[in-house]
């Protein structure tokens, strides 16, 4: 699908808050409310728009972000299909992703603790523990998702609000069934939520507001297939060496300014910073790399990066639904 203007404009306003009104966007594109639901059906039905979710903040509820990495020897189609699935059947992934490069399978988990993601690593393990040469696990400390202003052709945006390391809080099932169905799809009507939740709309509107500003939601965004816009989605793993607290800082803002980054994480494990960028093409992705060791040589020790070839977004609350 050939994007115009109109189309980029409208993907960017979803980054921005996915739940904006048809009619408000319309106001900003200067088109119809019917036209930004058709354009928006489109963008889905072609694949471009993977989801649309709340930015709920999963720490304050009491679950931490991990990364597995695994590295496999033999990688066939049917192998991969049965990890995609695997993906998919288990309730505490919102992402998961069949890679080239250093991984083969990269598996972001939420959990409650350690030993819930061991757990979870056996699941693989069990299953294709024969093919896997190598397992890694990582803990995230801190991420941005940044704009896709490069895939957009539109300015670069603050980064999105995170999740914050916070005290934990509890809800109760209602607010959870209510997180969980926002985060499967942002734009989910109030009356509709009501249904599911055996509320009236106007409860279920006093409990979405008391959830954002109590923290638990953070915004509303999206997120988009960077092969649909024309682009390759690659992750950079990089450990530091002999880096002060200052000259960190600088490579972090560094990455959050440049336009090829569109996720940042701070990791405790075998590498120290993960830097997601989409890229045209090999000569974009050298650029990247060259600008970066020039930069920062100094900071950088050992790097490597994976590209994701099929992903799959998904909602990590919905054993809440």
């Amino acid at each position: 699908m050939k994007l115009d203007k109109k189309d980029k404009q409208l993907l960017t306003l979803l980054y921005n808050n996915s739940r904006m009104s048809f009619t408000e966007m319309g106001k900003k594109l200067r088109l119809s409310s019917s036209a930004v639901e058709r354009r928006m059906r489109q963008l889905k039905d072609e694949g471009i728009i993977t989801l649309l979710f709340a930015d709920v903040n999963l720490l304050k509820l009491g679950f931490r972000s991990y990364r597995l990495y695994f590295k496999f020897d033999v990688m066939d189609r049917e192998t991969e299909s049965e990890v995609l699935k695997l993906f998919e059947a288990h309730p505490r992934t919102p992402w998961g992703v069949i890679c080239e490069g250093e991984y083969d399978v990269l598996w972001r988990v939420v959990a409650k603790d350690e030993l819930e993601v061991e757990k979870i690593a056996y699941l693989m393990l069990e299953k294709f523990g024969d093919k896997i040469i190598e397992k890694t696990i990582v803990t995230t400390t801190y991420q941005a998702y940044l704009a896709w202003n490069k895939a957009l052709d539109s300015e670069r945006h603050p980064a999105f609000p995170t999740e914050k390391i916070t005290e934990v809080e509890t809800v109760d099932e209602i607010d959870m069934k209510i997180l969980s169905a926002l985060y499967a799809n942002s734009r989910e009507t109030t009356v509709n939520l009501a249904k599911k939740v055996g509320l009236t709309p106007d409860a279920v509107q006093y409990r979405m507001k008391r959830l954002t500003e109590s923290g638990f939601i953070l915004g509303y965004t999206a997120w988009f297939d960077a092969k649909k816009l024309g682009f390759n989605y690659y992750k950079i793993l990089i450990s530091l060496r002999n880096a002060t607290r200052e000259k960190e800082q600088e490579f972090l803002r560094f990455c959050t300014e440049n336009d090829s980054v569109i996720f940042l994480n701070r990791t405790i494990g075998s590498w120290d910073i993960e830097i997601d960028i989409i890229v045209r093409n090999n000569e974009d992705l050298h650029e990247f790399m060259r600008d970066m060791k020039t930069k920062f040589g100094p900071i950088l020790g050992r790097h490597t990066f994976i590209s994701a070839i099929e992903e799959r977004m998904l909602n990590p609350l919905r054993e809440y639904k």
